[in-house]
């Protein structure tokens, strides 16, 4: 072959290429397109025009980057077109169905293929398809022969019709139109990233293989801006005035469950060692059941009570104080005629208060404590200085089901730095009566009022619309559990406790010895869904 006849044939071939890849880019835009359906919509007319420019230029740009990798080079060393067609139709195939595998995960769980998320297909696999793994084998290979066909057919038609595909004259336009949304999204989320407006840069994990240059590291490096000063204005992101409640959810459906049985929670501000050992005495001569697993307290009182009492992470307790909202359990439960009384004894705190969240709540003196055995919902508060009492209230509950627990760990005001999350330095106890409890390995303070509730009450979607707990009436899965305890976010999972500020910082824990585990890092997913159960019930501001 003279140097001409190789060079034409390269430049047929490159021409050729670009052809292929487009056809690619097409099918790409096509697949993409399911992305921004199975994601939550855009709230601002500038974030949806972000994401469809994004959508064209991210899905143009990947077929384009394979092309230049695997197939450009090739062009030029092994101009055998007969080859190429093949070589670039397998590959394409390979990148469809990665991105088909991906989308399919996205749309059910809401993130991206990596090594957990392919051991979580695989196991979700197994228990769909029981036995029928044979079935699942024989169906992928059947899926991607059929896919490879059809590469295989756009392989040879543009091959073959090459010169009238030329003589069309959209390749230059349409070149232009990809590489001008790829620019455009980039700079975009480079001016988005610097004002921190979250309706662009909560878009950052829609696509995959999605790495959107951000302005801390590219305004950073060039001297543009202080990255100090940065993070102090990301910070405030997270603080209550810039977060809009929607609480509940949803509008709270809910039917009176037929058991009329008055339930009661006496919940003790904390407890020392010697109060929980006489605790366990009472609670056996009482005939309280011991629960089976640990539930975690919150270091501080006042987050704790707010946890309980709302069932939510204290995440959101300067908003519901600042907006004076009552719990959004209490409107059904009048619905239903059931009376709820709170009671604390006379030492309890006066900083522990429920009028500090909602104004209209009143603590009533527990020397009144005369509960019915029908129809009611106590709450009784007590003070370690007040455990001569306990016997009494019990005896008044003996007909109730019935919940005893603290708020916060006995020393927790003792342990410093992130020791204190250690689940035996969190621990609280809690017994119960008439509950039945199935074994859990974990449990939080934002547990207890689903649980209270669960015998009264049945709502649609469970309690998901009022709370981030659930019920330990419930059987089943409970990791990971995700705890705020301002500031921190700490989540625990079966193998490891991961510990987050509000800088964005994290330490990795091993769960049974709780010994740091330099360079690790939390699973990605783990990460992407306790933030988005943690903001379940907010919106920014800045969306709005």
């Amino acid at each position: 072959m003279g140097k001409h006849q190789r060079r034409d044939k390269i430049a047929r071939l490159i021409s050729w290429g670009h052809w292929f890849t487009f056809i690619n880019i097409l099918l790409c835009l096509a697949l993409g397109s399911l992305y921004l359906e199975a994601s939550p919509p855009s709230e601002t007319a500038l974030a949806t025009l972000y994401s469809v420019v994004n959508w064209i230029g991210h899905f143009a740009f990947l077929p384009f980057v394979f092309f230049i990798i695997l197939i450009f080079p090739l062009c030029l060393v092994l101009p055998y077109a007969r080859i190429l067609r093949g070589w670039a139709a397998l590959i394409g195939s390979l990148g469809i169905v990665a991105l088909v595998a991906d989308l399919l995960f996205y749309r059910q769980y809401g993130y991206h293929l990596n090594s957990y998320s392919l051991a979580q297909m695989a196991k979700d696999a197994e228990t769909v398809f029981a036995g029928a793994s044979f079935l699942i084998i024989l169906g992928v290979l059947l899926g991607f022969l059929v896919l490879l066909g059809f590469e295989l057919l756009v392989a040879n038609y543009t091959w073959k019709h090459l010169q009238e595909l030329q003589r069309r004259r959209i390749g230059a336009s349409a070149t232009s139109v990809f590489v001008l949304c790829f620019f455009t999204s980039h700079l975009t989320h480079v001016w988005a990233d610097a004002e921190l407006y979250e309706p662009i840069t909560q878009q950052d994990d829609m696509f995959p293989l999605s790495y959107p240059t951000t302005a801390k590291t590219l305004m950073a490096k060039h001297g543009f801006i202080d990255v100090e000063s940065y993070q102090a204005q990301q910070q405030m992101l997270m603080v209550a005035d810039n977060i809009r409640l929607r609480y509940p959810q949803n509008e709270l459906l809910c039917t009176k469950r037929p058991d009329e049985r008055s339930k009661s929670l006496i919940v003790f501000d904390r407890l020392t060692q010697q109060q929980q050992r006489q605790l366990a005495t009472i609670a056996t001569d009482s005939e309280l059941v011991g629960f089976n697993g640990q539930l975690l307290g919150h270091p501080s009182r006042d987050g704790g009570l707010f946890q309980l009492v709302y069932g939510l992470p204290d995440f959101y307790q300067e908003t519901i104080a600042r907006q004076n909202i009552a719990p959004a359990y209490l409107k059904p439960l009048d619905d239903f005629g059931l009376q709820v009384n709170w009671y604390a004894s006379a030492n309890w705190s006066q900083e522990l208060t429920l009028s500090s969240y909602y104004q209209d709540s009143d603590l009533l003196a527990l020397q009144g404590f005369a509960p019915r055995p029908r129809n009611q919902l106590n709450i009784v508060f007590i003070d370690g200085d007040d455990f001569a009492k306990l016997p009494d209230i019990l005896a008044k509950t003996q007909q109730h089901q019935l919940l005893v627990t603290a708020l916060a760990p006995s020393d927790s005001e003792s342990i410093l730095g992130q020791q204190q999350f250690m689940p035996k330095n969190m621990a609280v106890p809690l017994y119960e009566r008439g509950y039945s409890l199935p074994e859990h390995p974990i449990a939080g303070l934002m547990d207890l009022m689903p649980t209270l509730l669960n015998q009264t009450m049945s709502c649609a979607g469970g309690t998901k619309n009022f709370s981030n707990g659930e019920s330990l009436t419930d059987s089943g899965e409970r990791w990971p559990l995700i705890e705020t305890y301002s500031p921190y976010i700490v989540i625990y999972d079966s193998e490891e406790i991961t510990i987050l500020d509000n800088t964005g910082q994290f330490s990795v824990y091993s769960f049974a010895e709780f010994e740091l585990k330099k360079g690790a890092e939390p699973p990605v997913p783990v990460l992407i869904d306790a933030l988005k159960d943690l903001k379940r019930f907010s919106r920014s501001a800045k969306t709005d």
